[in-house]
C-alpha cells in the first residue's frame, strides 16, 4: 500500500513513475541493458552536408543547424518521460523552433513525441517526430529515425535520417525550408 501511495504522489508531483522489484540474479543479467541517463551530454552531427550541435542537460536540450544554404535552425526543447521500462520508452516534448533564412526569422513552437528501444545491450532505435499545422497559413514537420551505438557507457555513435519541412505565409511573402537527409554523429556524455 506504501509503494502505491508514493507512486500516486511521485505521478502527481512529476507526471510519471516506475517501480520494479528484480532478484538479485535477474537484476545482474539486465545490468547492462538498463537505460542510460547522464546530466549533460554533447553531440556533433553531420547532416545534409551542414554541422549539427546537440547539447542536453536534464530534459533540456538545444540544437543548432548551420547550412550552406545560409540558414540557421536552433532548436529549444523539454522532453518529458511517459514510460520507461528496460531501455524501452516513449516521451513527449515541447518545442521552440527558430529559423533565420534569408534575412527573415521565424518562430515557431511545435509539440511531438520520441520512441526509443533497445534491440540488444549497447544497440538502441529510435524514432522521432514533432510538429505543429498552421493551417492556412502553413505547417511546420519534423521527424528522425535512427539507430544508436554504445561503445562506451558515455559514448555513443548515431546514425539515421532526418527531414525538417518548414513552409509559413507572413503577408504576400512565402517562406519555405526544407533539410532532408541522413546524417551521422557521436554523442558523449558528463
Amino acid at each position: 500500500m506504501k509503494k502505491f501511495l508514493a507512486a500516486i504522489i511521485l505521478i502527481l508531483m512529476t507526471g510519471n513513475a516506475a517501480a520494479q522489484e528484480n532478484s538479485p540474479e535477474v537484476d545482474r543479467g539486465i545490468a547492462s541493458v538498463k537505460q542510460r541517463k547522464f546530466e549533460f551530454s554533447a553531440e556533433a552531427r553531420t547532416f545534409d552536408s551542414s554541422p549539427e550541435f546537440i547539447f542536453k542537460y536534464k530534459n533540456f536540450s538545444l540544437d543548432y543547424i548551420r547550412s550552406r544554404k545560409e540558414f540557421n535552425f536552433v532548436k529549444l526543447k523539454t522532453d518529458r518521460e511517459i514510460f520507461s521500462l528496460m531501455g524501452t520508452g516513449l516521451e513527449w516534448n515541447v518545442a521552440l523552433n527558430t529559423i533565420d533564412a534569408h534575412d527573415n526569422f521565424y518562430l515557431l513552437p511545435s509539440v511531438g513525441i520520441n520512441f526509443y528501444m533497445r534491440i540488444r545491450p549497447r544497440l538502441d532505435i529510435y524514432a522521432q517526430v514533432s510538429g505543429l499545422p498552421l493551417f492556412g497559413h502553413g505547417h511546420f514537420f519534423e521527424s528522425e529515425y535512427g539507430i544508436k551505438y554504445f561503445p562506451q557507457k558515455n559514448f555513443s555513435i548515431n546514425a539515421g535520417l532526418r527531414r525538417i519541412d518548414f513552409k509559413l505565409r507572413r503577408g504576400g511573402d512565402p517562406g519555405k525550408f526544407l533539410l532532408d537527409g541522413y546524417f551521422a554523429g557521436v554523442r558523449y556524455d558528463f
